[in-house]
């Protein structure tokens, strides 16, 4: 099964993780929760290819990042995560409304520990930006054959960012959380930078 775009929010779906886990081991079947996730500066830099098909502008796109909450035409790596991207929820304890983005307006450091917290309790196998490493440990766990996939959603064109650009990308990201989410990540699914809490 495939959760994107407009189906689950994590943040508030976790009763629905714990169910379809208890479900599917109810039939004697194994749940194995798979995640991969992208660097955020690639994944926010590659998502300036829709922006013209979403009615924006360059300078335009990231500036939603500026306020805690409030959901733009994009989602980062953390906020797509916790809350999806899409406004199709609304509770009475919201902040802004309807729910995007962020809802309960919660600090950056609630968010990265939440998201970690959701990554432990529900997924089997995390990695970020690795396909043969989720696919290797996918195919190991599963015993299933490796079937070649045809490379898909693919952008032939060139996107151009001035150096301002990337840093202001950058900054945003950081103080939204996403680096220090996706470090964490790296740091406790792969080691990344482990010699230095030796």
């Amino acid at each position: 099964a495939h959760s994107h775009v407009t189906s689950t929010y994590m943040n508030e779906s976790e009763h629905l993780l714990y169910k379809w886990r208890a479900d599917v081991e109810a039939q004697g079947c194994e749940m194995i929760n798979t995640i991969m996730l992208r660097d955020p500066l690639n994944h926010a830099m590659s998502l300036h290819k829709i922006v013209k098909s979403k009615n924006s502008t360059q300078e335009e796109w990231p500036k939603y990042l500026n306020e805690p909450t409030g959901t733009g035409l994009w989602g980062t790596v953390l906020d797509f995560f916790l809350y999806n991207i899409h406004g199709n929820r609304n509770g009475t304890d919201y902040h802004n409304g309807v729910g995007g983005r962020n809802p309960y307006n919660v600090t950056k450091e609630e968010k990265v520990a939440r998201a970690l917290e959701l990554l432990h309790r529900h997924f089997d196998i995390v990695t970020v930006a690795d396909h043969a490493m989720f696919q290797s440990t996918l195919l190991n766990w599963t015993g299933w054959r490796n079937i070649k996939m045809p490379h898909g959603n693919v952008y032939k064109k060139d996107l151009h960012f001035t150096k301002k650009e990337v840093e202001t990308l950058q900054k945003l990201l950081h103080k939204n959380g996403d680096l220090d989410f996706v470090d964490q990540v790296k740091y406790e699914y792969h080691d990344h930078l482990s010699y230095l809490h030796n």
